[in-house]
């Protein structure tokens, strides 16, 4: 069934993946000062953020760390609270709250948190299922954000670079873990098929660990700002990986 790799690699398979989010924390107080950038850009220097498929809270807890007001919600309840324990760890556990639930029913895990004044959704947190999905995440973070209110989708695989890069197998370096992508690329239905198997370097050694399943619908900006605008937002600024868009 669509999607049941999600529930697969996310949860049956959270405490793998969480060793893997873990070594994003390098990158993670950079990536959030971007975020910030762009926020301030559209005049954003405080207010509350919804983070949207948060992880372990990487980049809520950086920009709590900034002074903005995050909520984030995963379906992984040990990312969730793995993402707690830091929160205090960094001292913003006040600034920063965290829910395991399904993105599908954002409305109903969130509903008693108010507006929000940006969304955002990083690292390819969409595409898991189908495009009407998408839209239908998208149209409830939409109505949960304030007129006027920024939504960011940044570090997403993009079709449009894939097609002029795609090879069927590839290694991919994250910290101490090696990945090996072996890939097939559906051009009618635009999804992307990948098993990862997951290696962890320990001395001059790799260990194999597991192979992981992912079934990504990749998207091309304009396929994605076409969704977004049925969902209620309109496209501001795009780039090779980011879009910015606001709220009507």
């Amino acid at each position: 069934m669509n999607g049941d790799w999600v529930q697969k690699l996310f949860v049956e398979s959270s405490e793998l993946f969480l060793q893997i989010m873990n070594e994003k924390w390098s990158t993670a107080e950079t990536e959030a000062n971007a975020i910030a950038k762009l926020l301030r850009k559209y005049g954003l220097k405080n207010g509350k953020i919804l983070d949207l498929m948060c992880g372990n809270g990487r980049i809520s807890i950086n920009l709590a760390k900034l002074g903005y007001k995050v909520i984030g919600i995963d379906l992984s309840s040990m990312y969730i609270e793995d993402a707690e324990k830091r929160a205090k760890e960094h001292g913003v556990e006040e600034n920063v709250k965290f829910f395991a639930g399904d993105v599908r029913e954002l409305d109903k895990v969130v509903k008693d948190e108010g507006k929000f004044d940006a969304v955002i959704n990083i690292w390819t947190s969409l595409g898991y299922y189908d495009d009407d999905t998408d839209q239908l995440i998208f149209s409830k973070a939409r109505k949960l954000t304030k007129r006027g209110g920024i939504l960011i989708i940044a570090n997403c695989a993009s079709r449009d670079l894939l097609i002029k890069t795609f090879q069927p197998k590839i290694w991919e370096k994250i910290g101490k873990f090696i990945i090996l992508h072996e890939s097939e690329f559906n051009y009618q239905s635009s999804k992307l098929k990948s098993t990862w198997s997951v290696f962890k370097q320990e001395n001059n050694n790799l260990k194999f660990l597991k192979k992981l399943e992912i079934n990504l619908r990749l998207y091309s900006i304009h396929e994605l700002v076409t969704i977004l605008k049925k969902a209620g937002w309109e496209t501001i600024e795009a780039y090779k990986n980011i879009i910015t868009l606001g709220a009507l």
